[in-house]
């Protein structure tokens, strides 16, 4: 690199030959006449530099962000980039409505559903990024550790493939089918989203479609919800999805969460579920709540239990995994009561949200056992990265 403060040699060299020319010229030497000649002549490079490759997907994580959180620790200001196939099947009769002959439960018309998946998978994204914002819902400037981006759709007017003994989708076919690990290794896709239906269990005890909430595949360990499936391995880890069209945003997300959960047992089971999620039922059990899981809240009485007014004493707001932090009333008060619609704002799917929000994410300051809590949205957006290399929930 040339600074405009330096001459470049070629000048100095040039200079010199030019007055070692004058010299042997006004001495009458006939070699000058030689040197002029065979002088080397020295130019500066005009060849053109590499042209900078733009990549509009990035599943590396971000570890210098433009602006961090007040208070923040730099270790833990990851966002990562997740790239996101998206496969939808609609089985569809020649008048335009979904063949309920194949979903078992789900009739309405094509445009109908279809726009339904649009919605959802729009509304999913948007809550996905919300849920990975560290205390969000009081910190206006937090930033998303996951930066979702739709890389690619593709829609089928046809029934999912399934094997017709076991009526699971077949996953590895579908997989290949799209030449899952140019997505993976070339496009930083990350997750595939599934758009496809379940109905009833009529077939000796099987469903119209035997679907797994999740399912993965990769280099360093099968670690789901689901089945391992065999699915294509590529240089990066990948997840599977299957939503309902019958269903919503919460059913989605809900999905999505327990694939989380399985991932962060694989890493630490105790601090996270013991810890962090605290026991099941607490208002029933007359227990202390923390944050609790993907199906119930700190003051659950029961499964599914999000929508419930009744307060119950809780740390979570306050969470110390050493011990409890200081205690406060929890209910959906916190998160937000309402059911007033099924794709964007219901007690259900805000639940999630504000209970993954409160998961230790960019820029927390926690430490557990005197060790700094790294953003456990790593263990997400970093997975390889994480199993290869730090398999825990501290730095």
């Amino acid at each position: 690199m040339l600074y405009r403060n330096q001459m470049p040699k070629f000048y100095e060299r040039g200079f010199i030959a030019q007055v070692l020319i004058m010299i042997l010229l006004l001495a009458g030497i006939g070699v000058g006449v030689y040197l002029v000649q065979h002088y080397p002549k020295i130019t500066p490079s005009t060849s053109t530099p590499n042209p900078t490759v733009k990549i509009s997907i990035r599943p590396s994580p971000s570890v210098s962000p433009s602006s961090s959180p007040i208070g923040s620790n730099s270790v833990t200001d990851a966002s990562y980039y997740m790239g996101v196939l998206v496969i939808k099947y609609f089985p569809v009769t020649a008048s335009g409505m979904i063949d309920q002959n194949i979903t078992g439960d789900v009739g309405d018309s094509y445009d109908v559903i279809k726009k339904r998946t649009d919605d959802v998978t729009n509304q999913l994204k948007v809550s996905l990024e919300k849920a990975s914002t560290y205390l969000g819902y009081k910190d206006s400037n937090a930033t998303p550790s996951l930066k979702y981006t739709i890389v690619d759709t593709k829609e089928y007017k046809q029934p999912v493939p399934l094997d017709s003994t076991t009526r699971k989708p077949l996953y590895k076919q579908i997989m290949q089918d799209h030449n899952i690990c140019d997505y993976v290794n070339n496009k930083g896709v990350r997750e595939v989203w599934l758009w496809a239906y379940q109905g009833p269990s009529v077939f000796n005890g099987l469903p119209y479609l035997a679907i797994w909430e999740s399912t993965m595949a990769g280099p360093n360990g099968f670690f789901a919800n689901g089945g391992d499936e065999n699915m294509p391995v590529c240089k990066n880890t990948y997840r599977v999805y299957t939503f309902n069209y019958q269903r919503y945003t919460s059913e989605a997300l809900e999905s999505w969460g327990h694939q989380v959960e399985a991932e962060m047992d694989a890493v630490d089971r105790s601090l996270y579920r013991d810890k962090f999620q605290g026991p099941p039922h607490p208002l029933t059990t007359n227990e202390t709540g923390r944050c609790g899981s993907v199906h119930n809240p700190p003051n659950a009485s029961s499964e599914y239990d999000r929508g419930n007014p009744t307060p119950n004493r809780s740390d979570c707001l306050d969470w110390k995994p050493d011990g409890l932090g200081v205690l406060s009333n929890i209910s959906c008060q916190n998160w937000g009561c309402s059911d007033s619609d099924p794709v964007t704002n219901n007690s259900s799917l805000n639940y999630q949200i504000w209970l993954l929000q409160n998961m230790p994410g960019r820029g927390n300051t926690k430490t557990y056992q005197s060790k700094q809590l790294r953003n456990w949205w790593d263990i997400h957006g970093d997975f390889d990265n994480v199993m290869r290399n730090s398999r825990k929930l501290t730095l």
